[in-house]
């Protein structure tokens, strides 16, 4: 029978899918509830990377009859956000677990914020989307490769907030669909992901028991998700993520002041 830790874990991959599916944000309910679990915030961090990269490949697949749109940007952006997923992943296990406590609060706190201007941000894309008729451009400036991998590091590294910081980045590089934009920021978190999650399986940096219970949370709630997206107001679900992030942040940064 599952002991009170496992319950938390398996609420916290149910309501981290449906959220995921409704507005986004679902690391910042796994993570604290991986470390309430007895985790470290590494292998917390570890865990839920793996267990909630079992969602990634159905959102590339509904996106896939876009991906011929964006597949001249798909293969530069997809190496060095493949490479930078590595890095990042790297990073996580070779510097010292005291870095990555110390600057996880910072995290959830941008992650947090990343999370609240996702509005502000699609409507921008939107409006940007609407302004005259110029083409867009047939592939990634250097800049934005350069930026492209610096989100990927980030990512492998803690990873909450990366599609907001990709479509923010695929709008300042010209592209105006949103629909490929989404295509292709869906691809790109995809690989980065692949990259981070093979890595820390290699390294041995998964709690299995824990990530099994998120798992078995998250497939219902990926399917309960996709029909509340439709009635549950994602202005709420904002709400309510971004003052969990908000408090986990305060929380940490008062256990590190204490």
């Amino acid at each position: 029978m599952p002991g009170h830790q496992e319950w938390i874990v398996l609420a916290a991959g149910f309501l981290a899918a449906v959220m995921n599916a409704v507005a986004g944000g679902g690391t910042m309910l796994t993570f604290p509830a991986l470390m309430a679990a007895g985790l470290s915030g590494v292998m917390a961090n570890t865990t839920s990377t793996v267990a909630l990269f079992i969602g990634m490949p159905g959102s590339v697949w509904a996106f896939r009859h876009r991906l011929r749109e964006v597949k001249a940007w798909i293969v530069p952006l997809g190496i060095v956000s493949l490479l930078g997923g590595l890095a990042g992943g790297w990073l996580l296990l070779a510097l010292p677990s005291s870095y990555f406590d110390a600057v996880v609060p910072w995290l959830l706190l941008m992650a947090t914020t990343l999370f609240l201007l996702n509005a502000p941000i699609q409507r921008w894309l939107k409006k940007k989307r609407g302004e005259g008729h110029d083409t867009e451009p047939d592939r990634p400036k250097t800049w934005g490769l350069a930026f492209q991998t610096g989100v990927a590091i980030y990512g492998g590294y803690f990873g909450a907030g990366i599609g907001i910081m990709m479509l923010a980045g695929l709008g300042l590089l010209g592209l105006r669909d949103v629909n490929r934009m989404n295509a292709l920021k869906s691809v790109l978190a995809l690989l980065c992901n692949i990259a981070s999650v093979a890595y820390f399986i290699a390294c041995g940096s998964v709690d299995w028991r824990l990530a099994g219970w998120l798992i078995a949370g998250s497939i219902p709630g990926y399917f309960l998700g996709a029909h509340f997206a439709q009635k549950i107001p994602a202005i709420a679900v904002r709400i309510i993520v971004a003052v969990i992030g908000l408090g986990i942040a305060g929380h940490l940064f008062w256990k590190q002041m204490a």
